[in-house]
């Protein structure tokens, strides 16, 4: 018997360490080409800027003799380079996050919830360099939830319970920052439905993640059945030893809900008190998606690689993160459309006539 455990004990080593040797070689593979991707990238976007300037150096003194406003044509090329080069790398991620069996799920952060390190270029809002309270608040999310760790099988069937509750706190957020740009912020009505149009994918995103559960409880039947109605001596068929039941059950509070129920809250208190706070909603909407999309992507390799479940539960949550990769798409469109909405708004702001003082003649009280 002692030796039949030992045994045991071995091989779950072996088979872990082969794990481990396999996902560090996808890493390896995956680093490499995303590297190339990156550079490639940046020569792409350089050449795209070049592109775009000589027009730009053409019609600047023209444009600066007839007095013209808004953006200056000086400005294309880098921001040509800046949209080349973010379509491409946010491919180059994906591609990275689908070779390497993990969503790139960033936990070192120089401080809790603040953002990581960019490749340089300015924020695409004017204003200032002001940090999206979504944005910030999901990436606390996701960082609390890098660390989280399962105790046992119950806990994992919590979060899989608690999906659909989790992304619907995080759409509350969203649904909340429509309603505002509705009713209380100085914007365009095509903002509002454009934001309510991310919101829209959202729900059906939460939607979907309402059927995890019952597939899991499903397919998992006689699994939970062994802790929901044990037989006498159930700990027998254990394959370790006996282990205390840890006092939870399906019903047992999520971890994802607990994170995701923070943005909600957060958000719901927030009142930008200038337009450049609402331009940096906008333009954190997409990458706080992104990051719930990351910490439901983690639950997605822990399950194909560490939990003991069957594949349709993890081809289930594929298809969830899917839809939030979707939402983060749509929202791509937030920020240029501001812009273009509100191009006039916008030029007071990044080139006020005759400085900023006599441009603030212009305030309203």
């Amino acid at each position: 018997m002692i030796r039949g455990h030992i045994a045991r004990v071995v091989k779950g080593l072996r088979e872990r360490l082969g794990r481990a040797r396999k996902k560090f070689g996808r890493k390896i593979r995956a680093g490499l080409a995303f590297g190339a991707r990156a550079i490639g990238a940046g020569l792409l976007a350089a050449v795209g800027g070049l592109l775009a300037a000589v027009p730009g150096l053409l019609l600047a003194l023209p444009r600066r003799l007839l007095g013209g406003r808004g953006k200056s044509p000086l400005t294309w090329g880098g921001r040509v380079a800046r949209l080349i080069f973010k379509r491409l790398i946010v491919r180059a991620r994906a591609m990275y996050a689908e070779a390497s069996g993990a969503n790139d799920v960033l936990t070192r952060f120089k401080e809790p919830g603040r953002r990581p390190a960019k490749f340089g270029f300015p924020t695409d809002y004017f204003g200032g360099n002001l940090m999206s309270v979504f944005q910030r608040e999901t990436e606390a999310m996701r960082e609390a939830y890098s660390r989280y760790e399962p105790p046992m099988m119950l806990a994992v069937a919590a979060e899989y319970w608690g999906l659909q509750e989790g992304i619907t706190s995080v759409g509350e957020a969203v649904r909340q920052l429509a309603v505002n740009t509705s009713d209380k912020y100085p914007a365009d009505a095509k903002m509002a439905d454009l934001v309510a149009q991310v919101y829209d994918l959202l729900h059906q995103a939460a939607e979907a993640a309402a059927e995890v559960g019952p597939l899991f409880a499903k397919v998992h039947a006689d699994d939970l059945r062994r802790h929901e109605d044990p037989r006498p001596g159930e700990h027998m068929w254990n394959i370790l030893e006996r282990r205390a039941d840890g006092s939870y059950s399906m019903r047992s509070p999520s971890q994802f809900v607990a994170v995701c129920q923070d943005i909600a809250h957060v958000y719901a208190r927030y009142e930008p008190g200038h337009m450049a706070q609402v331009a940096a909603e906008y333009e954190g909407i997409p990458a706080g998606i992104e990051n719930v999309a990351a910490a439901i992507h983690l639950l997605q390799v822990r399950s194909a690689e560490t939990y003991p479940v069957e594949k349709g539960v993890v081809e289930a949550i594929a298809d969830l993160h899917g839809l939030l990769q979707k939402a983060a798409s749509a929202a791509q469109e937030l920020m240029p459309a501001f812009r273009r909405l509100h191009a006039p708004d916008i030029a007071r702001h990044e080139e006020p006539r005759n400085g900023e003082s006599g441009e603030a003649m212009w305030d309203t009280p």
